[in-house]
């Protein structure tokens, strides 16, 4: 109940002043319809007052006189950015670009600041306001990362979940399992509990915060938590490939299987086989309008850019997630793939 009301206190401090006026029963229930879950219905909207609604977007001092403001979240602003820049070149337009996290997109979107913000999650019902529509851009798996001096290759979901509530504490204890013989090391579990008031990503290993154990050594970037990894040989972590890659001039990680599929396995993910991995969305508001039609045409242009890159380390795009049988309701993603007979 203490975790409860510390995510409440958290989201009624970035909500704006009229959501605050909703009350704490609705703000309540909204955090706790989104533990455990993997995605939150389209329908479970955040309601607001007809003077939000009727606000017009106004951006902050560090993008007035952009055509645009995007903001991105950290897992996703290097890997666009270069698009982003490029197709602004080419229109002659002078889009300002911010990197931050969920959090920060969740309150840039909730002061009607932003003409896009990017997350790594889906959203969460404090997430879903009046006029305001998600467009995934496709999934990527979140890789289960080890040291390289580990001969660790493969555990099992029980046995990471096991791992990161604590019960497993040393490598040594997963021999009989593993195979081959691991070492009497102690294990260090290290997370990274971003986007408390979503749903999916780390809450596929255990859904509630308070599940993970309490050794567990928290950090709250993706460098930190790649950092934290290579300095303990029992370390054990996770993070996409792509920054895995990113970052390799400061070491490299060993990324490990679940239950026998690789996270560069793009068949296993896209079967519902591969259990962890990141939605990517960008948000566009409704209406017409100049800003509206070229925040459009700068969320078209991403999801065809994410078409080109290499599903194996940075994210499978949704056409492909679509013929796959994910389940969408207009351009966003609301479901993993339907369950094969």
């Amino acid at each position: 109940m203490n975790l409860l009301w510390g995510l409440l206190g958290l989201m009624l401090l970035i909500a704006p002043t009229p959501a605050r006026a909703i009350g704490v029963q609705e703000a309540e229930k909204a955090v706790l319809q989104v533990l455990d879950r993997a995605f939150c219905a389209p329908d479970e909207t955040f309601p607001q007052p007809a003077s939000w609604i009727a606000q017009p977007i106004r951006h902050d001092r560090w993008a007035k006189g952009g055509t645009l403001a995007v903001t991105l979240d950290q897992q996703i602003h290097q890997l666009l950015l270069p698009e982003i820049s490029g197709f602004a070149k080419e229109k002659q337009w002078d889009v300002r670009v911010r990197e931050g996290t969920c959090g920060t997109s969740a309150g840039l979107v909730s002061r009607k600041a932003v003409d896009i913000a990017g997350f790594c999650c889906p959203p969460g019902k404090s997430d879903r306001l009046p006029g305001l529509r998600f467009h995934t851009l496709g999934v990527a798996s979140i890789a289960i990362l080890v040291h390289p001096d580990n001969p660790v290759t493969q555990l099992t979901l029980d046995q990471i979940k096991s791992i990161f509530r604590g019960d497993t504490r040393q490598w040594s204890e997963l021999t009989p399992v593993h195979g081959p013989t691991l070492p009497a090391w102690a294990i260090q579990p290290i997370g990274r509990l971003h986007c408390k008031l979503r749903p999916g990503h780390w809450r596929a290993m255990l859904g509630n915060p308070d599940d993970f154990s309490p050794r567990m050594e928290e950090v709250g970037a993706i460098p930190d938590m790649l950092q934290r990894i290579m300095a303990q040989r029992g370390g054990i972590g996770y993070e996409t490939l792509w920054h895995v890659e990113r970052y390799k001039t400061q070491g490299r990680p060993k990324a490990i299987a679940i239950d026998g599929h690789a996270p560069d396995d793009v068949e296993a993910l896209l079967s519902g086989r591969y259990p962890l991995y990141h939605v990517f969305n960008l948000t566009l508001w409704e209406g017409d309008g100049p800003a509206n039609d070229h925040a459009r045409a700068l969320v078209n242009h991403l999801i065809r850019a994410v078409e080109s890159m290499d599903p194996r380390v940075t994210m499978i795009p949704a056409s492909a997630l679509r013929r796959a049988g994910w389940r969408f309701q207009d351009d966003e993603l609301i479901g993993g793939p339907e369950p094969k007979p």
